[in-house]
């Protein structure tokens, strides 16, 4: 403020300005030093005009000289003094003598005596003609006007004295707009001085705000496909139903999944999965409508609150228009990709009155819909949920076993079929319920593969059987069936390493078999990791051939050393169907032709033994030659009776097999 008013100083009327403009501004400034300012201005322009009368030649020679005044000198000092802004002026000799007035008045003003004042009617005060020296004397008279005296000299030679009336008027308005200029410029200045702190201060709140509304998005939705997260959906859907019950709208709660998305990261990149699940979130946001929700809720789960429903018929419309719109193919790194769902459905009010219900119930009917795949969606039904009790509790008796290794194996025999000795067995996972019994693997594996159990539950297959067969005959070997599961991670072959190694055994004492069906995805990386196992040793059988595709191509391309005939063939011949015998006859003689041995399971009869081994199946597995059993039961004597049983049985198969050439 102080350089401000030091800015404004040159002049009186400039501080007068400052001075109002401040009292504006809340600093209180008395009306008589605005006065007094003023009359500062008055005296400046008196000032002005005197030292005109000093430089001026003639000028007080004219004014105090009657006899040679000059008219035309008198017309410029006329004309100087209005436009100096002054009333009137009178000229006194060197007594005090009024000599010359502008005006043709009487002096009516009175003068007070005082010290260096001016005293008298009509004159200057002795006083004031007795003053030495340049100076100049402002009194206030009648009338509320001012007048201005001061002493006329040129070249330190007194003429004599001058008396202003300024035009107090012109000098009010003049310093009305400057103090009202002097006002606009403040209050400038003082937007501007507020301006620049409320300019940070709106900036600094603009990126707060910015920063709320980044933080509520990320409370609330998910960050790579910018859709609604699981726990605002819920909120969102949980409002939206509590109006139902009064509007009576039906909603259609919708869970999805991406099929495969582990292979999609595998193929491509993390990145290229990223990227394909932003493609499924636009193309969903595209599928529904105006009113409905769309949230992603896990790695590759979304879920879809369709309201507005009139019936059935909508919610197998937005199942065409997914299986339309979304499940095209997108090429993503060079690669075209295309997204499969599986999608469930539960319906309001049908379903559930919570929403918490409504999405369980959808998940379950996701879960049917990926186990079985068949149609565009599956519809919730209450016999679900009881399934879905069941499935939690093995799922929590999964997890307890894995937890305090409760698992069990079980161990069946493989044997020769010409000799009838034993040459290996088969290890079968068992589940223990907690009350003397067990889960059998057809019901919890599936759940474990759903539920991402499988791997760890494989991994411990194998390091268990192959410690138990490094503590039996060396010339025994232990067969493992793997999970696709276990493929996926690429880490296959250095887990069977580190369980080949803490065991001690050799590699050709193991024995893995997988599925036909697990060829039919990803075959390349399948194919690298089985020759990587062939190379510690490790022998590969394809289990359950004859079931699935059967695809001659799989048998020369991939490294396998066994086909396993499915059991299914046996019931088959047991019931008499025709043509069983040539059919597997036929297998026996294509694997034997690749290089291949062929064993074939779920021999319960002698007649079904006696067949195998004359079509030339190299080895034998099921019933008829022992069930599967616990490791203890498998000890050294079980072995040497188990061999003695084979034998006897083999006589007995030769019986019926002499008996059946008779009846022939």
């Amino acid at each position: 403020m102080i350089t401000f008013l030091k800015r404004y100083s040159t002049s009186a009327i400039g501080a007068a300005a400052v001075l109002a403009s401040v009292s504006i501004a809340g600093v209180y400034i008395s009306q008589e030093t605005v006065s007094n300012l003023v009359s500062s201005s008055a005296q400046q322009r008196v000032q002005g005009f005197v030292r005109y009368l000093h430089e001026t030649d003639g000028a007080m020679d004219a004014l105090l000289t009657g006899i040679s005044r000059n008219p035309d000198l008198e017309t410029e000092v006329r004309a100087v003094a209005l436009a100096s802004g002054i009333a009137n002026f009178t000229v006194f000799d060197l007594h005090g003598h009024p000599e010359f007035s502008l005006k043709s008045e009487a002096h009516t003003w009175l003068l007070r005596e005082r010290p260096g004042g001016i005293n008298g009617l009509d004159q200057l005060s002795q006083v004031a003609v007795e003053r030495e020296g340049q100076w100049t004397e402002t009194v206030r008279v009648g009338g509320g006007e001012r007048l201005v005296i001061s002493p006329v000299e040129r070249n330190g030679l007194r003429l004599g004295f001058v008396s202003v009336v300024p035009d107090m008027q012109g000098v009010r308005e003049q310093a009305a707009h400057v103090v009202g200029f002097a006002v606009a410029g403040l209050i400038a200045v003082l937007v501007i001085a507020a301006g620049v702190p409320g300019l940070i201060y709106m900036r600094r709140k603009w990126r707060i705000e910015q920063a709320d509304e980044h933080i509520q998005f990320l409370a609330n939705h998910d960050t790579l496909t910018k859709l609604l997260n699981r726990k605002r959906i819920e909120e969102d859907a949980a409002r939206i139903l509590a109006t139902c019950r009064a509007t009576r709208e039906r909603l259609a709660v919708w869970a999805l999944d991406i099929q495969g998305l582990g292979d999609v990261n595998k193929s491509v990149s993390q990145e290229g999965g990223d990227e394909l699940l932003r493609v499924v979130a636009d193309r969903l946001m595209h599928v529904i409508d105006r009113n409905d929700l769309v949230a992603r809720t896990s790695a590759d789960d979304f879920m879809i609150v369709q309201r507005n429903l009139r019936g059935r018929n909508d919610v197998e419309a937005l199942a065409r228009r997914i299986r339309q719109e979304v499940e095209v193919p997108v090429t993503i790194e060079g690669i075209t990709l295309t997204p499969r769902l599986c999608m469930g459905v539960s319906l309001v009010p049908e379903h559930g009155r919570t929403i918490v219900q409504l999405f369980q119930h959808a998940e379950l009917a996701l879960l049917v819909h990926k186990s079985s795949k068949q149609g565009d969606f599956v519809l919730f039904e209450p016999s679900m949920d009881e399934e879905a009790n069941r499935r939690r509790t093995i799922e929590r008796r999964m997890r307890e076993a894995l937890e305090h290794e409760q698992f069990e194996l079980f161990y069946q025999p493989i044997v020769c079929a010409g000799e009838k000795r034993i040459l290996g067995f088969e290890s079968l996972i068992r589940l223990p319920d907690g009350q003397g019994g067990y889960i059998p693997p057809s019901v919890f594996i599936p759940i474990a593969e759903a539920r991402g159990y499988i791997k760890a539950i494989g991994d411990w297959v194998l390091r268990e059987a192959t410690r138990q067969i490094a503590l039996w005959p060396e010339d025994l070997f232990i067969s493992v069936n793997l999970s696709a599961v276990q493929f996926r991670d690429g880490d296959l072959v250095s887990i069977v390493r580190d369980a080949l190694a803490a065991s001690g055994i050799a590699g050709h004492r193991l024995e893995i078999e997988v599925v036909e069906s697990l060829l039919l995805d990803r075959s390349n990386a399948i194919l690298e990791q089985l020759q990587e196992l062939k190379k510690l040793g490790v022998s590969i059988a394809m289990d359950d051939f004859g079931t699935g595709y059967s695809s001659l191509g799989y048998l020369w391309r991939f490294p396998f050393d066994k086909l396993k005939i499915d059991q299914s063939f046996m019931i088959a011949f047991e019931q008499g169907e025709a043509n069983i015998r040539q059919i597997v006859s036929t297998i026996v003689s294509l694997g034997h032709h690749m290089n291949l041995k062929v064993v074939t399971e779920g021999i319960e009869t002698a007649e079904q033994a006696v067949m195998l081994s004359e079509i030339g199946c190299d080895q034998l597995q099921g019933y008829l030659f022992g069930k599967p059993v616990a490791a203890e039961r498998v000890a050294g004597e079980l072995l040497a009776s188990l061999s003695a049983r084979v034998a006897e049985r083999d006589d007995r198969t030769a019986d019926v097999a002499t008996a059946l050439e008779a009846a022939s």
